[in-house]
């Protein structure tokens, strides 16, 4: 969105500049749109670490699941806006007895808020996954949602 406006303001800008004007015109539009997209990707980081709301699945996979073709589908859930810091992995058996490795994958991800929770919650990727997920699922999910301190 920001690229097609900058893009049209430098058409714009163009339009009205002699060719000799043409090659600075174009470099200082060239930072500025660098600058732009920089400080966009500063704005993201920044909203990603204030994502105080922390949900958390495990799952329980049918014996001959194809984790992969699971994960693949989960990691679709990151187009979903409210999405932040989407993680997912299978269990790592680290010989630690207390481990909960009866569900063979893990996802975390945050949320800036409930809203936001709320709104990926009824997001069609997700309802999407959670039929998808049925297939794979050796039994129900188990779900952790806190408030991160």
């Amino acid at each position: 969105m920001v690229n097609r406006t900058l893009l049209f303001a430098l058409l714009l800008l163009l339009a009205g500049c002699s060719n000799a004007n043409l090659a600075d015109e174009l470099a200082t539009t060239k930072e500025k749109l660098a600058t732009l997209e920089a400080e966009l990707a500063d704005l993201k980081v920044v909203e990603e670490q204030h994502a105080p709301l922390v949900h958390i699945v495990l799952f329980n996979l049918k014996p001959d699941a194809d984790q992969s073709a699971l994960i693949a589908e989960i990691k679709k859930l990151e187009e979903i806006a409210e999405v932040q810091n989407l993680e997912v992995g299978p269990f790592e058996n680290l010989g630690d007895e207390r481990a909960l490795s009866d569900y063979e994958l893990i996802m975390e991800m945050s949320f800036i808020d409930q809203n936001d929770y709320q709104a990926y919650q009824q997001h069609p990727i997700h309802l999407a996954l959670k039929e998808i997920a049925k297939d794979y699922m050796g039994g129900p999910p188990a779900t952790y949602d806190f408030m991160k301190e």
